[in-house]
């Protein structure tokens, strides 16, 4: 459990890793967040199932005949789509940044990262601390 601190208000990143978990159906979630050392920011590792990235992607209608290439491009898209709809379950105060950085073909998994931080940072700043982050993950 880890609490950080946005606009004088503690947040519980456990709390929000609840409502990310009831509002969205990834395959694991991960809250890193006390790994990062940072009292103002919120770190989840999402991971998404490809299979079901894959109905989706059909269910509209986009999948055809496409190269190995060009379907992942579009899975890591769908993947990134995703996570940035994480937003609507954080407090407010909060900036967010979501990115899907792997894809193992062999587990059929994508990884993303979801950053949230007080929004007083900027997103110029949040930008660092997500690739900070994406080097130190995995």
């Amino acid at each position: 459990m880890s609490y950080v601190l946005v606009k004088e208000k503690m947040i519980d990143s456990e709390e929000i890793l609840k409502s990310i978990e009831e509002e969205f159906s990834f395959k694991k979630i991960k809250d890193i967040t006390s790994g990062s050392k940072r009292d103002d920011t919120l770190i989840y590792q999402i991971i998404h199932d490809v299979k079901q990235l894959k109905k989706e992607i059909e269910a509209e209608g986009e999948m055809g005949q496409t190269e190995e290439e060009e379907l992942i491009e579009e899975l890591m898209s769908v993947a990134d789509e995703k996570v940035v709809i994480i937003e609507e379950v954080i407090p407010e105060g909060l900036i967010a940044y979501g990115y899907s950085y792997h894809y193992d073909e062999g587990l059929e998994e994508i990884k993303s990262i979801f950053i949230a931080s007080d929004e007083s940072i900027g997103e110029l700043r949040l930008r660092d601390i997500a690739d900070r982050v994406l080097r130190s993950i995995d």
